[in-house]
């Protein structure tokens, strides 16, 4: 472990879930934090710079300096985005959408961080996994998030089919999603494997003027008219 002196300090700084959404979120004291800060660990550079842009910080955009952060990042590419921050400035890593580091990669950030005693700063945002089991009337004492399930369809029946064992035996909420074009497929097999007595929770495009949270038993899903989620941000999730 590497001892820093007089090290920056690194914002965890979340960002609106849907991208057409302002900043509101973000409370003035959390504002005052920000204010002075030059450098940023990013995804998306055009994303960030329009968040970084609705912050309204004293640095003009054009001095801002982004390093763009990957799942492929090595090592050394994370020394690299942490120079600033050892010669002692602030940096902001930023989301693209929603809370960093949560079914994002950023963790290899705040991981690198604690290794090297940089002290760090969680700052008050949305999480659409979060808000989703808020809405959803499901267990919110035992839950599990399980990211991206798989595609192929003998996997895809037999992690369905164990989430739902979860489910009957623990009472653990079950939260996933899929990637947006592949949604309605995704609907069509959970009815199809699911028992008919298993609850089933669509929380789509939340926090956006499109939001909408539908949540029913398996039975009463399959008597519903289309819900429109092809291309939708949708979070799944069984209890």
């Amino acid at each position: 472990m590497q001892k820093i002196e007089k090290a920056g300090i690194l914002y965890i700084i979340p960002s609106s879930i849907e991208q057409n959404e302002n900043v509101k979120f973000l409370i003035d004291e959390q504002k005052k934090l920000l204010q002075n800060l030059k450098y940023f660990i990013v995804e998306n550079e055009k994303i960030a710079r329009k968040t970084i842009k609705e912050l309204k910080l004293n640095n003009k955009l054009q001095s801002i300096e982004i390093y763009k952060q990957t799942k492929s990042s090595t090592n050394n590419d994370i020394k690299e985005y942490f120079k600033p921050i050892l010669k002692g400035n602030n940096v902001g890593l930023l989301s693209d959408s929603g809370s960093p580091c949560i079914a994002d990669p950023g963790s290899k950030i705040v991981e690198y961080a604690h290794l090297n005693n940089i002290k760090i700063v969680p700052l008050i945002g949305p999480s659409s996994i979060i808000l989703s089991l808020m809405s959803s009337g499901f267990n919110g004492q035992k839950f599990k998030f399980h990211g991206y399930i798989p595609i192929e369809k003998i996997d895809k029946e037999r992690h369905i089919k164990k989430m739902m064992l979860s489910v009957k035996e623990e009472g653990e909420t079950q939260i996933f999603i899929e990637t947006p074009y592949r949604n309605e497929k995704l609907l069509k097999d959970l009815l199809a494997i699911l028992d008919k007595e298993i609850r089933l929770c669509l929380a789509i495009n939340l926090t956006s003027s499109k939001e909408k949270i539908i949540s029913d038993t398996v039975e009463n899903w399959k008597l519903k008219t289309k819900v429109d989620i092809d291309k939708q941000l949708c979070i799944f999730l069984i209890n």
